[in-house]
């Protein structure tokens, strides 16, 4: 009970201890790619996938991708716009399309969070 309580206002702590784990190889990418990694967050949270208004992606799984994408790419000396090129959006769709689980829909996720929730409980 009071596990759900405390999800329900302040979210998952272990999805947020990740966040700040993968936040902090963020801040250890170099000034260019650190730079670009936070305005393509910013586009990804804001904008969301653009493949199909019914497709989800995980945010998260996504992100976790792009980071070690930059991380090895900045190991092997490469600039951060040979990486994502002159059209950065394009770049930023293609990855988040690249990540989308075609089986999980907005509406097959509720109808599964429903009956799961009624399933445990027995009704």
């Amino acid at each position: 009970m009071i596990d759900n309580f405390i999800k329900l206002v302040i979210g998952d702590l272990d999805e947020k201890r990740e966040y700040k784990q993968v936040m902090k190889r963020v801040d250890a990418l170099p000034k260019e790619y650190r730079f670009a990694l936070k305005e393509i967050q910013k586009y990804m949270y804001t904008v969301g996938a653009p493949c199909g208004s019914m497709a989800i992606f995980s945010n998260m799984n996504t992100f976790t991708d792009l980071v070690e994408l930059f991380e090895v790419s900045a190991a092997d000396g490469r600039k951060v716009i040979d990486v994502i090129g002159s059209d950065v959006d394009k770049f930023c769709d293609e990855f988040m399309c690249a990540h989308i689980t075609d089986s999980d829909t907005l509406r097959e996720k509720l109808n599964n969070e429903i009956m799961e929730k009624f399933n445990k409980e027995g009704r």
